[in-house]
């Protein structure tokens, strides 16, 4: 084996564990890296070879694989951690024992989850890139998914990506958490960058690889759940008094506009938007109540400061709202 950092295309901060002839060295320190597993030589062991390397920010690890002859990896469950698989070059086989049986390409991904067993049969010279997240990160993405409050048991198919445009939005991410681990980017300094671009990865393996869950109906990807709502609601209430867009909300969301529009649609029969202005009509009534008696404060002072630019327009949804006009509030 040679020295940490050294091996065959090991870019940046990625730091070479395994260069090595030595199956059984082999074993030992991948199992290490990843989980215990049987590592069996099913063409001429004289031609074997390994290489393995990683490297990490906090939340996030990235490797790279490569076997140099005909190979079959049976490790144990992953048990703490996911991993997304993306082939560089080469093929593999990919069993998972009573369950599904796939072919990877160049290009292509599958997802090993916390509990699947499996093997995985490597053809000689096959390489492949794998990113890593923590299961707590990946269950917590799951729950925020499908609308709950806890972390969810989540399980991947071995289908790989659900469309090309999936599979482009997870390259996308996949390509800029490898520019952060082995470049010099400020995820590696900064653990609120590196906390924000986790969960952003997570979020992403959700909506582009079919989740499988247990005792809940998975959404189909791209669907938006209530978490979504729940997040931009929360964006809403916190920063009422300032400018925000549909967009605004929808990236506090994590979905596209139309997509959060037809969330709020669903959930709570109305949109974004107007969900934003019923919270500062409230506000508004708050204020105007608080300033009876009060000579320096004006109806339209409390309108302007919530948004709303239309005295008439406010004045009318005022009344809708509550019944009577601003200005009875404010008198008492």
């Amino acid at each position: 084996m040679t020295e940490p950092g050294v091996g065959p295309n090991a870019p940046g901060n990625m730091r070479t564990l395994v260069l090595s002839n030595d199956l059984d060295e082999t074993r030992e320190i991948i199992s290490s890296a990843y989980s215990p597993y049987q590592l069996s030589v099913l063409g001429d062991p004289k031609e074997f070879s390994a290489w393995y390397a990683e490297g990490s920010f906090p939340g996030v690890t990235v490797s790279g694989l490569q076997y140099g002859a005909e190979t079959l990896v049976a490790p144990q469950p992953l048990d703490s951690y996911l991993l997304v698989c993306q082939m560089v070059r080469g093929r593999v086989r990919v069993i998972s024992p009573g369950r599904e049986e796939r072919v990877v390409g160049p290009g292509e991904t599958y997802v090993l989850d916390p509990y699947r067993s499996f093997q995985v049969h490597w053809a000689p010279g096959a390489r492949m890139t794998t990113v890593r997240l923590d299961r707590e990160t990946v269950e917590q993405a799951a729950a925020d998914l499908l609308g709950l409050d806890g972390p969810l048991r989540a399980r991947f198919t071995l289908a790989g990506a659900t469309s090309p445009g999936a599979a482009r939005s997870w390259q996308g991410v996949s390509a800029a958490v490898h520019r952060e681990v082995l470049g010099e980017g400020v995820a590696r300094t900064s653990p609120l960058v590196a906390s924000h671009l986790t969960h952003a990865t997570a979020a992403v393996l959700m909506e582009t690889h079919e989740l499988v869950t247990e005792g809940v109906e998975a959404q189909r990807p791209g669907t938006v759940a209530h978490g979504a709502v729940r997040r931009a609601m929360a964006l809403a209430e916190e920063r009422a008094d300032q400018p925000l867009t549909l967009a605004d909300l929808a990236t506090a969301g994590r979905c596209s506009p139309r997509a959060l529009q037809e969330a709020f649609r669903r959930h709570l029969g109305t949109t974004p938007l107007g969900y934003l202005r019923e919270v500062r009509l409230g506000r508004a009534h708050r204020d105007l109540a608080a300033g009876r008696g009060n000579a320096a404060v004006t109806v339209a002072q409390v309108a302007y400061r919530w948004g709303f630019g239309n005295l008439g327009r406010f004045a009318a949804s005022y009344q809708q709202r509550y019944g009577h006009a601003p200005s009875r509030t404010l008198r008492g």
